[in-house]
């Protein structure tokens, strides 16, 4: 099923919290305004920033994007096991408010996640944002039961997000479930075996099977409900005693699960993490709290003897620059699966990527039997 190739130990789970987290949380509400179809949509966005606190400057750096959506007649304030996991360690998390009530528009709630992921990414090269310059070019879409559907609504619709993972994705109308073998980016899907509000079986199987994507992922957390995947929320628990749940984890047990999974998913395809990854598919295959599948393993090669040079910017727009190359080594460039795209002598000006698409790739270098490699993403 994969055509990956294994590599890379438990350990390497260590290596993907080291960036020089724990940020402070700022958040503040904000509107973004979408002409095409004469809509504001309110937010409320988390980010790392200087100090904690409501409007606080955002911190030095620039930082990856999540866009995630509420479930059915929740509050984004349900989702503050998100910010409290995902925000301090370095990504903006950006929660629309909009579609609460109790007629909800799926298509609408969809275009409104595609369209602040290309807002945030806006903000950046606005001098008058509070996110001028502090935005990574990477992004990606989240949600939670009805965010969850619409996340894979807005998937299917833009070409500028790099992942997907949502939690309980509930059907929707128009159907998450067709939509989702529109999407080709990187998917990560949670389930939980006691869910009972949507089920896997009927909801977020049948859109993880449909999912074009060759990297995807399905986590489903044992003994863990529809509601925990959620800080708290009174409407939420009220709709799942109505099927009688049998619970066997705490909600602080399954925000763990999610935090832990999805951080590691989250640092490899939006930071180009390659030991994020080796430690996804080690870890869902070692632990008891999950039952998991995935197609995407590492495609790791082990350095033997060239060691000295590096690879910038990452994630790579148009230009990957060689830096400190042996003189006249030669590369390979290699796909997500291990496949050699391109060969040759290192190019002194540069590898141009302006033809790859956005995702995951290694170079890889050879001088005389020494060899190293470098993995980068290209993301616009």
């Amino acid at each position: 099923m994969s055509c990956y190739r294994l590599f890379g130990p438990v350990l390497l789970f260590a290596l993907s919290h080291a960036y020089g987290q724990p940020f402070d949380v700022g958040s503040r509400s904000q509107e973004f305004y979408d002409a095409d179809r004469d809509r504001t949509i309110g937010c409320t966005i988390h980010y790392p920033a200087s100090v904690s606190g409501s409007e606080a400057p955002v911190a030095a750096g620039t930082f990856p994007v999540l866009v995630h959506g509420h479930g059915f007649v929740m509050t984004v304030d349900a989702y503050d096991n998100l910010r409290d996991g995902l925000v301090p360690r370095g990504y903006i998390l950006v929660l629309p408010t909009t579609e609460g009530g109790f007629a909800p528009d799926h298509a609408a709630f969809g275009a409104d996640l595609a369209f602040l992921a290309g807002a945030l990414q806006a903000a950046n090269a606005e001098p008058t944002s509070p996110f001028f310059a502090h935005v990574a070019n990477s992004t990606a879409l989240l949600g939670h039961s009805m965010g969850g559907g619409a996340s894979m609504l807005a998937a299917a619709s833009t070409n500028s997000v790099q992942a997907v993972v949502n939690f309980a994705a509930a059907e929707t109308n128009p159907s998450a479930i067709d939509a989702a073998s529109l999407i080709d980016v990187p998917t990560l899907m949670f389930a939980a075996t006691e869910d009972c509000v949507t089920p896997a079986t009927s909801a977020q199987r049948p859109m993880f099977d449909a999912i074009s994507a060759p990297c995807k992922a399905f986590v489903n957390v044992v003994g863990g409900g529809h509601c925990y995947f959620a800080a708290n929320s009174f409407t939420c628990s009220l709709g799942e005693l109505t099927c009688g749940p049998d619970l066997t984890i705490t909600r602080e047990e399954q925000n763990d699960v999610i935090i832990d999974f999805a951080g590691l998913w989250l640092d490899h395809f939006l930071r180009g993490d390659g030991a994020a990854l080796n430690a996804f598919r080690d870890s869902v295959a070692l632990s008891d709290r999950v039952i998991a599948e995935h197609t995407c393993l590492t495609t790791a090669v082990e350095d033997k003897g060239v060691t000295e040079w590096s690879l910038a910017p990452v994630p790579a727009i148009d230009v990957l620059h060689i830096l400190s190359p042996p003189s006249g080594a030669f590369f390979h460039l290699l796909d997500a699966c291990g496949r050699i795209l391109r060969s040759g002598v290192v190019p002194e000006g540069g590898l141009d990527v302006s033809a790859l698409s956005n995702g995951p790739y290694r170079l890889v270098i050879r001088s005389g039997s020494k060899t190293g490699s470098r993995a980068f993403y290209v993301a616009r």
